[in-house]
């Protein structure tokens, strides 16, 4: 019931790493998104947090596929559980469990850094879609991460319909539209575009002075 992409963006600065996730049931940046400077993971399906939480924590001394399969080789849910993300070394790694439901399915493109997974698709056209438009030239990561949940609903998406949506990043130095969440919306893919460019404009008055005094 979930679709999402990771991806590992080199800039000027460093490297960027972010997920974005929409699904029909509430709240999806609560459960899904994780990322740090050393990596972004999704997890979905039948969700197992600590997939995420545990794995991006490992990322400091494990490669992201060495990190979630011993993870996943501990859970006795796994057939359910499907997880994905890179890391800051250029590996990249999904996982889909064989009962997974509905259309379920990941991809993963370690040369440009972008994994992809959901279940209870329309088809894997939603997946194709999210990645064709993650990969496109563009100034913000936040916006082409939104850019890439636009497409995939487009595209079919959740079978059942979108009710939450998130976008998280970790930059070399992070803003307050670079962890975003619409819980429960009609049109939440939409509202968190609205929610993202109201911040992105009222951060135009912070100072650099107060951005690092802020955020990390």
């Amino acid at each position: 019931m979930t679709f999402s992409v990771c991806i590992r963006n080199e800039t000027d600065d460093g490297t960027e790493f972010g997920v974005g996730v929409a699904t029909d049931a509430p709240a999806v940046g609560a459960l899904a998104p994780c990322v740090s400077h050393e990596g972004a993971i999704s997890t979905q399906s039948f969700v197992n947090v600590r997939l995420g939480r545990r794995g991006v924590a490992l990322l400091d001394d494990l490669a992201v596929d060495d990190a979630l399969e011993g993870l996943l080789a501990q859970d006795d849910d796994s057939d359910l559980r499907q997880v994905h993300g890179v890391d800051s070394r250029g590996n990249a790694y999904a996982f889909s469990g064989e009962n997974c439901d509905g259309w379920f399915g990941h991809e993963v493109h370690e040369e440009a850094g972008i994994t992809a997974a959901g279940n209870m698709l329309e088809g894997g056209e939603t997946l194709s879609a999210a990645v064709d438009a993650l990969s496109a030239d563009g100034d913000d990561l936040v916006d082409r991460l939104l850019s890439a949940l636009a497409a995939g609903r487009d595209a079919g998406g959740d079978k059942r319909g979108h009710s939450s949506a998130a976008v998280a990043v970790k930059a070399p130095q992070t803003t307050a539209y670079h962890d975003l969440r619409v819980d429960h919306h009609e049109t939440p893919i939409d509202e968190l575009r609205r929610v993202y460019e109201a911040a992105v404009e009222a951060s135009e008055g912070f100072s650099e002075e107060s951005r690092s005094r802020i955020f990390d």
